[in-house]
């Protein structure tokens, strides 16, 4: 004899395609109801005003009916599916739908625990409607389905931090010699600055360049200037502490910031790489070639404290070295 329950039928083998048509039915009748659920809970985890104010309900909730009717469709026809996919129409409205859910950090993991509630809000009506054996199944799929979608926001939370992390660290790096760039460096010197000024921390800056880089790239091609920017870029790396920032601010001019450094031990760590770099023998093509690094430095507060006086004071140092060896090279020899 079979038993009956609260829906009045039968309550023998789960019969699927009377649970889709329930199913559809529920979700037809209270996807208006679902959506305010649903929201009611996403409105409740706003905690300034600012951000209630800022909270787009109406598109919200336009947006989440017309995929609930879309959910609605795929239950009915299973082909239906396609239009969640990429150009399809369900898949554009779930694109609207982050849009509007997006916060003020961008957090992949917030959007995703916010469209976890929608999916909650459609289980509890379902849950409501449905008989007691059929409500055994959707709480089996309601456990799978936060299990896998833990999996999927940790995943992808994973893959975006990385993916940033690189992305910023090739915004600040410079491709051929792997130094920071002239954007990342101009900041750091910007805050070392303000360091100084606030809590009297000096540090001391390092400009090199290279005296023939232009023969260089003239007689041997501009690989082989490659080349010597990158032997040098790995001089300087040799040569430095792990607290130092080297740069690379622009064709053969190099920087190093030293925080807590003097002008004295600055100038020490130029010359160990100037004399480095003079006493290599480069193989370019059939010949060898000797390359030449000039360098000039400042410290602050020792030749100022702001930015734009510390580079000129480093940029003349290194003109007058460029300078007085260009004299040594022109200068008689004595009798």
């Amino acid at each position: 004899m079979l038993n009956a329950n609260n829906t009045g039928e039968p309550s023998g083998g789960v019969d699927q395609g009377s649970i889709l048509i329930k199913a559809r039915s529920i979700l037809d009748e209270h996807k208006l109801d679902i959506t305010k659920s649903w929201l009611s809970r996403l409105v409740g985890r706003l905690d300034d005003l600012e951000a209630l104010e800022r909270f787009p309900t109406q598109e919200s909730i336009r947006t989440s009916v017309e995929l609930i009717e879309g959910l609605i469709q795929c239950l009915a026809d299973e082909e239906a599916l396609a239009e969640f996919e990429v150009d399809g129409v369900f898949y554009k409205q779930a694109e609207n739908l982050g849009m509007l859910q997006r916060d003020s950090s961008g957090a992949i993991g917030s959007l995703a625990d916010n469209l976890a509630a929608l999916e909650e809000a459609i289980w509890d009506r379902l849950a409501e409607g449905l008989r007691q054996q059929d409500q055994d199944v959707l709480q089996l799929v309601r456990i799978l389905r936060l299990g896998l979608h833990r999996i999927m926001t940790a995943a992808t939370a994973a893959y975006h931090h990385q993916s940033n992390a690189e992305l910023n660290r090739l915004a600040h790096t410079d491709a051929l010699t792997g130094l920071y760039n002239r954007r990342y460096w101009e900041p750091e010197l910007a805050r070392h600055v303000e360091l100084y000024k606030r809590y009297r921390h000096p540090f001391a800056i390092l400009m090199l360049d290279f005296d023939n880089l232009k023969w260089v790239n003239d007689t041997f091609g501009h690989a082989a200037g490659d080349t010597a920017l990158i032997h040098l870029a790995t001089v300087m790396r040799m040569s430095i502490r792990d607290v130092d920032i080297p740069c690379r601010f622009g064709g053969d001019e190099f920087l190093i910031l030293m925080p807590e450094a003097e002008k004295n031990a600055i100038q020490m760590v130029g010359r160990r790489i100037s004399e480095s770099i003079n006493k290599t023998r480069f193989k370019l093509g059939r010949s060898f070639a000797s390359l030449q690094v000039s360098f000039g430095a400042a410290a602050c507060p020792e030749n100022g404290v702001e930015a734009d006086v510390l580079l000129q004071e480093a940029d003349a140092n290194l003109y007058r070295a460029k300078q007085e060896k260009s004299e040594q090279h022109t200068a008689p020899s004595a009798p």
